[in-house]
């Protein structure tokens, strides 16, 4: 499949294929237009109401949604996000190796944000695909990620026809879908058969990171997370939407405290000496969690 379209669908019709037509796309069954927003290609049925409910989020957090998102070379959370990079990279590795090949076929960034992790997950993937709701975030994705298709969707209508995905990334992103069971539920029809989703979510759902948010009440004001999970929690509305869980991975221990954290474990020491003793004496309050999983075989 050399035409990286062929994998889209009209977000109108949500049946035809989609072709360039002048600075657009048009779909071939609807012949509806859908426009290209500084050069990224609109993909939601209702511009205008995809908008308004972004600036509605926005309300609850305005920053978030226009600030750059620090690489991992200079995040203070930087020696974490490499340990994150460096298990999600193994974990494609194997894949690789579980399917006698250098790529897979297609790869979905689902939530790609300012396109950061794209520039090292294309590597694994003949053909790769980016997508967020926020077209600020995506004109930097699309800046950074020339080789990638970039495209704006939502999650719980997504212009994709089923199967089109060997390889899913779905990082921090669920905990801010209210209707987590439908994303959930999208995952699994966009993967191909033996597909790999890999899911990271903050652990907030432990008691360690409640404590957080208790000792900093307004922090729970001002969060766009709607949903707190733990790996039972999590991996128990995996499995309800047919996804079998492979591996659940725990990582980055640090204080109970959104400030410290950030001021001390910029510093590789503290972050290592984190891990170490957090996967030792509290192997289930880490601040991520990582799930590896695929769609339910069909007998």
């Amino acid at each position: 499949m050399n035409d990286p379209l062929q994998r889209l669908r009209c977000p109108h019709c949500r049946e035809g294929k989609l072709v360039p037509a002048e600075g657009a796309l048009r779909c071939v069954a609807c012949t509806k237009i859908s426009a290209l927003e500084n050069g990224v290609a609109a993909l939601v049925a209702d511009f205008g109401t995809h908008a308004a409910e972004l600036e509605r989020a926005r309300t609850i957090n305005p920053l978030w949604y226009v600030e750059e998102q620090l690489p991992e070379a200079t995040s203070p959370w930087r020696h974490h996000l490499k340990k994150r990079r460096l298990y999600v990279q193994k974990l494609l590795g194997n894949e690789l190796k579980r399917r006698g090949t250098d790529k897979v076929p297609a790869l979905l960034d689902l939530g790609c944000g300012d396109g950061n992790h794209l520039k090292w997950l294309s590597a694994y993937a003949e053909a790769s695909y980016g997508c967020d709701y926020n077209l600020v975030r995506l004109a930097r994705a699309r800046a950074q990620n020339p080789q990638a298709t970039i495209f704006l969707a939502d999650i719980l209508d997504f212009p994709a026809f089923d199967g089109s995905f060997d390889v899913i990334f779905f990082n921090h992103v669920i905990e801010h879908i209210r209707d987590d069971m439908r994303a959930l539920q999208t995952v699994k029809r966009l993967l191909a058969p033996g597909g790999l989703l890999v899911l990271g979510t903050p652990n907030e759902g432990a008691w360690w990171w409640q404590l957080a948010y208790r000792r900093d009440p307004q922090s729970m004001e001002t969060t766009d997370h709607v949903h707190f999970y733990t790996a039972e929690t999590l991996t128990e509305r995996m499995r309800a939407t047919g996804l079998v869980i492979e591996e659940v991975h725990h990582m980055g221990w640090g204080p109970p405290d959104w400030r410290l954290d950030g001021r001390i474990r910029k510093y590789k020491i503290v972050d290592d000496a984190f891990e170490w003793f957090g996967r030792a004496l509290l192997p289930r309050q880490a601040s991520s969690l990582y799930v590896a999983a695929r769609p339910a075989s069909v007998a």
